[in-house]
């Protein structure tokens, strides 16, 4: 119980301190701490208007995930109806095994680009994401997102 309640402060702490430049940002819950390569999360994203975004992976972690990066592919279907597939490994540790990212208590929150400065028009987009480890499950994801930003010039 002790557990949860600090997961549901250290969540709205968080989603409290988001960016005003956010245009969407969403994480969906990953059960028992165990990402399978099939449990794909889908986000149906909104852009408001035709511009420039920045678009990023987002994972929460806990500490002892025993990898130092996270391969994933992300499909993004446009308003349009077309698919577009990225593969993309993103680092969880630096060169020396430190976690990166922003840490509170034993739950990692890490941040990276796979698109920036893209333009998107005005509709509803979905994006899918899945893992491509060897390892499957892999073991304490807490939650995966998506973030997209208006690209500041």
């Amino acid at each position: 119980m002790k557990k949860l309640s600090l997961y549901l402060f250290i969540t709205v702490i968080a989603l409290s301190l988001t960016s005003c430049s956010d245009t969407y940002r969403n994480f969906q819950s990953v059960e028992g701490l165990k990402w399978f390569d099939n449990d794909v999360k889908t986000f149906n994203v909104n852009i408001p208007e035709d511009g420039n975004y920045d678009l990023f992976f987002a994972m929460r972690h806990s500490t002892g995930y025993p990898f130092t990066t996270i391969k994933v592919e992300i499909e993004q279907t446009t308003p349009q109806n077309k698919t577009f597939i990225k593969n993309a490994e993103f680092p969880v540790t630096d060169e020396n095994g430190k976690y990166l990212g922003k840490v509170a208590g034993q739950l990692w929150d890490i941040e990276h680009s796979f698109d920036e400065n893209v333009f998107l028009k005005k509709g509803k987009y979905i994006f899918k994401i899945r893992h491509t480890m060897n390892n499957n499950p892999v073991i304490l994801v807490i939650d995966i997102g998506l973030i997209v930003r208006k690209h500041k010039n």
